[in-house]
């Protein structure tokens, strides 16, 4: 069991997890509360194929030793219901923004996601990462990750989009 829930942890201890993607998604969404028709392609070819990759992801770099291990009921939460819905949402609310303004966006709401996890379920520690001995560097680091999910969005987007490929719409 601890590798599906974490050292110590519940089911239980995942519920305030859930609150506080529940009450991101909430302040993410808030101004603009609906997707476009015209949109609605992009944000699930972007939740879907951001869930696969970083929940696979996730995993083959704990294994190269790149990352710690998530145990995989938070790994499941976080890129299928963080990554794939909230963050999908947070591009499509903010892609119209400059990519450094998003970059900054997205590193800072996904600290705030991580670090509630690093508090309430353990996760995402490292004692070291890149040679930095801190106990938040490696969380840091990871937040910076996610930070590059806006770059990538618009270029994948761009790419299959102007080949005519999945029905996406490109403004």
């Amino acid at each position: 069991m601890e590798k599906i829930l974490g050292a110590g942890n519940t089911i239980t201890d995942y519920l305030p997890v859930l609150l506080i993607y529940l009450l991101m998604f909430l302040l993410i969404r808030q101004s603009k509360p609906v997707i476009e028709l015209n949109y609605r392609g992009n944000f699930l070819f972007l939740a879907i194929v951001w869930a696969i990759l970083m929940f696979t992801g996730n995993y083959l770099f704990y294994l190269v030793g790149v990352m710690s291990f998530l145990p995989w009921l938070n790994n499941f939460i976080h890129c299928f219901l963080w990554i794939g819905i909230c963050l999908s949402w947070l591009y499509y609310v903010a892609s119209e923004r400059p990519l450094w303004e998003c970059f900054i966006h997205f590193s800072f709401t996904s600290f705030i996601v991580k670090f509630a996890e690093y508090q309430l379920l353990g996760s995402w520690q490292m004692e070291s990462f890149l040679g930095i001995h801190h106990p938040y560097a490696y969380l840091i680091a990871m937040s910076l990750v996610d930070g590059i999910y806006p770059i990538a969005s618009r270029w994948m987007l761009q790419y299959f989009g102007s080949r005519g490929k999945f029905g996406l719409y490109v403004g």
